[in-house]
């Protein structure tokens, strides 16, 4: 037999108004599509972050590059290794006591470059399903629900 909870069985509940899960269920859906779109030009989803982050803080630490792509250092740690590998980030040798910093190499601008048309077609509010002012004020939300979640 199953347990209910008394309380949410005399409640009026209704999943959909749930704010977390619909933003957990829209993520879902624009991941499928954003990776599936960004695959055309050869990249996933968090390499996209991390090129477009370094791209605009060049020589930014590989720990505050993880905490901006939202991953650990460690999975940084091998992100970087593989881009690194691939050609696509550099990053100077160290002098002692300093950080590791990052930027990327020609082949990763011309990457970044190749995503960037991709990301316009989906970033366009009518791919979304909204108005400008609509989708202006979802991404205002959402820096302001990241903010509140840091």
């Amino acid at each position: 037999m199953v347990s209910r909870n008394p309380t949410l069985l005399n409640m009026d509940f209704d999943d959909d108004s749930v704010v977390p899960w619909t933003v957990v269920r829209a993520s879902h859906a624009l991941s499928r599509v954003f990776t599936a779109e960004l695959a055309e030009v050869g990249l996933k989803p968090h390499l996209f972050g991390i090129l477009a982050t370094l791209h605009r803080d060049p020589g930014i630490s590989s720990a505050d590059l993880a905490r901006q792509v939202r991953v650990t250092p460690q999975s940084m740690g091998s992100l970087l290794r593989s881009l690194v590998a691939d050609g696509l980030v550099e990053h100077p040798e160290p002098r002692r006591g300093q950080s590791l910093a990052l930027r990327l190499t020609s082949a990763g601008e011309e990457l970044l470059g190749r995503a960037w048309p991709v990301i316009a077609r989906m970033n366009q509010p009518a791919a979304l399903g909204l108005t400008a002012a609509e989708a202006a004020t979802l991404n205002a939300l959402l820096h302001r629900v990241l903010a509140a979640t840091d």
